[in-house]
């Protein structure tokens, strides 16, 4: 059985609006009581740029965040849907979490990938 160590390269750029009158020190108490230990929004914009990096804009619900929108807009998601395929009334819908905006800048579609032969010995 042939191995291959494969390192895959790949450079997104996101730009994390965090409204500090809206995401303030009180919002980061109650996080930090159930969450990770962030006291500064800098963390959660590492944080927060990670989970996009990894799950994409797919993934419009991030646990501790809520429905986070993308440049702007809640990703769709069948959940604005009924049984029909039609959209469900406004105020049924899933609601944006205010004061947070991943602002997508680019995401590599093409990786770099360096393969390297492991052998046994």
């Amino acid at each position: 059985m042939k191995k291959f160590k494969c390192t895959v390269t790949r450079t997104d750029e996101y730009e994390i609006e965090i409204d500090e009158n809206i995401i303030n020190e009180e919002w980061m108490e109650h996080f930090r009581s159930y969450m990770y230990d962030f006291d500064e929004l800098s963390e959660h914009a590492e944080h927060l740029a990670q989970f996009q990096a990894r799950l994409g804009s797919e993934q419009d619900f991030i646990e501790g965040y809520g429905y986070v929108t993308r440049d702007g807009e809640l990703p769709y998601s069948h959940e604005d849907f009924d049984k029909n395929g039609n959209w469900l009334p406004e105020v049924e819908r899933r609601r944006p979490t205010p004061g947070i905006n991943i602002k997508v800048i680019s995401e590599d579609n093409e990786c770099d990938v360096d393969v390297e032969e492991i052998t046994s010995n």
